[in-house]
């Protein structure tokens, strides 16, 4: 511990961690913003899960304690919905002459907040996630970007919806324990991000739990620091709860470790932007959905001119391009005239953010089972890569999506969204290189080319179910894979004739056949 100590600033800070089931009050807790406050009061930070924050929710929430909550408390909060998910992180403004503010993120989908502060003269990063039973992606997203992103101590805190270690952490009156599919997707968090279970390492022989239902009992709400700060952990607690919520709150208390770390040109900058967007954020109208600061970073990476400059920089460019994006998608800001999307970065990044959500709207179930009819064939109608596209074709296709598709359930918020966000792709899509008033030009240069012919295949698959067939779609491979009886063939090519009149796609035919034992495919017709 000497070692630690010499490194020790001699300050300490407490957060707690706490599922509160919702912020409004209920008949078992009238004034449960204020009760909330109440037990909290001695922690310096609370991280709240499942806050049920919704666009609409501020009046609601005026009444009842959030107007006193804030003459205690600064906040940062997702807004999502108000029935499920939402994240909070509280900074108790006794802090204040030891905090400073930098910039935060929020996750789109309501699964975590990140918070980049100063405290005591260092540089923290707070992740408070919630990570929703049916959300299979938020901890891939979130570790993506806090590997790039991450500065000076990090903690992360939240309900994880799963637990570590079975034999320790739940306890059932069923002799079978098993894990949740949960569980591989935080190992696999852990793992990337180097991090070690506080409380498990502070009590590691102590059974206790944080959620109990029925005759279940299990220890899914913690906090994780790094491999490495990990021994600045004072303490790890977890409380009864008073009657709030059915968790229990878990409260941290660690030594804050003296590593050097200080607000740099940077980090300045940051925290003025970070101040200009707080300010709109106290407004009533927020909005739920916007670009979060993990999208742009994933967007800048998957294009190959991205740069690898420093850490600070990704920060500084991912926050900038993030309030530049959510300022259009409100309408605050128009897409300028004229700028090529072939050339211009920064356009280039806002269409690979829309066209990511659009790929993730069209993404089949994977529950999804097919019913094939025992005297059909296969065939494959094969879209290929295509120049150009009919922009009327494309309208509609745009303009079906909620038929055509539905979101993964952990993604309903894009259903939200999404005609806002397929209005201003409209919007770009003239601005392709190559592109006329009539026609799209989708080259491979352009990163909306692939969730377009995603689209495309998608509407063709919708238009030609009512004639009684089942398909399939290829995102990958550009296909729609169609089982149809030797009867509904002339049916079906003529309404791929109509569709390849309306839209100018060509596509082929491919018919198959059994040979040694296997599917091959020969060409069957040719629509250009």
């Amino acid at each position: 511990m000497a070692r630690t100590m010499a490194k020790y600033t001699g300050k300490s800070l407490s957060i707690i961690t706490w599922n509160i089931c919702g912020v409004k009050p209920t008949k078992r807790s009238p004034n449960k913003c204020i009760d909330i406050m109440k037990c909290g009061r001695n922690g310096d930070i609370i991280f709240l899960q499942e806050t049920h924050i919704g666009p609409n929710c501020y009046k609601v929430m005026e009444r009842h304690g959030w107007e006193e909550m804030k003459i205690h408390w600064s906040s940062y909060f997702t807004v999502y919905s108000p029935n499920s998910k939402g994240v909070a992180i509280l900074v108790n403004k006794k802090l204040k002459p030891h905090y400073e503010y930098i910039c935060h993120d929020e996750d789109y989908a309501g699964g975590y907040i990140v918070l980049f502060c100063h405290m005591y003269g260092q540089l923290f990063t707070l992740v408070n996630v919630y990570n929703h039973k049916e959300d299979k992606q938020v901890l891939g997203r979130l570790s993506q970007y806090l590997q790039e992103m991450k500065i000076g101590t990090f903690v992360i805190g939240g309900d994880f919806n799963t637990v570590l270690d079975l034999d320790f952490d739940n306890r059932t009156a069923s002799e079978h324990k098993r894990h949740t599919s949960l569980r591989p997707l935080l190992q696999s968090f852990i793992s990337s991000l180097n991090l070690q279970d506080t409380w498990a390492r502070l009590h590691p022989t102590e059974e206790a739990f944080t959620h109990s239902q029925n005759t279940s009992h299990s220890r899914i709400d913690m906090f994780f620091m790094h491999q490495d700060k990990a021994p600045f952990a004072q303490s790890c607690e977890i409380h009864t709860d008073s009657g709030i919520s059915d968790h229990n709150p878990v409260s941290l208390k660690i030594h804050v470790p003296k590593i050097g770390s200080t607000l740099t040109d940077v980090h300045q900058k940051l925290r003025k932007l970070g101040d200009g967007e707080l300010k709109y954020k106290t407004k009533l109208d927020r909005r739920a959905g916007q670009i979060s600061g993990a999208e742009v970073l994933v967007a800048m990476k998957s294009l190959t001119d991205s740069s690898n400059g420093p850490r600070e920089g990704d920060l500084m460019e991912t926050e900038t391009l993030k309030h530049e994006y959510n300022e259009i998608l409100s309408g605050k800001r128009q897409i300028p005239d004229g700028f090529n999307m072939s050339v211009n970065r920064e356009k280039k990044i806002f269409a690979t953010i829309l066209a990511n959500r659009l790929q993730m709207y069209l993404e089949p179930s994977f529950t999804r089972s097919i019913n094939i009819p025992p005297k059909s064939l296969p065939y494959i109608v094969y879209l290929g890569r295509q120049p150009l596209i009919k922009s009327n074709f494309l309208k509609k296709a745009l303009l079906s999506i909620d038929i055509i598709s539905s979101p993964p359930r952990d993604f309903k918020i894009l259903k939200q969204v999404l005609p806002r966000d397929l209005d201003i792709l409209w919007k770009l899509l003239p601005m392709v290189e190559g592109s006329s008033g009539h026609k799209i030009n989708l080259q491979d240069q352009c990163p909306l080319t692939p969730a377009l012919l995603h689209l495309c295949l998608k509407y063709m698959e919708h238009r030609i179910q009512k004639t009684g067939t089942v398909l399939s779609v290829s995102r990958q491979r550009l296909s729609l894979f169609i089982h149809m009886e030797q009867k509904k063939q002339p049916l079906v090519f003529k309404l791929l004739f109509k569709i390849r009149k309306e839209s100018d796609l060509s596509f082929k035919v491919f018919e198959g056949n059994i040979l040694s034992g296997r599917w091959t495919f020969k060409l069957k017709e040719t629509f250009s």
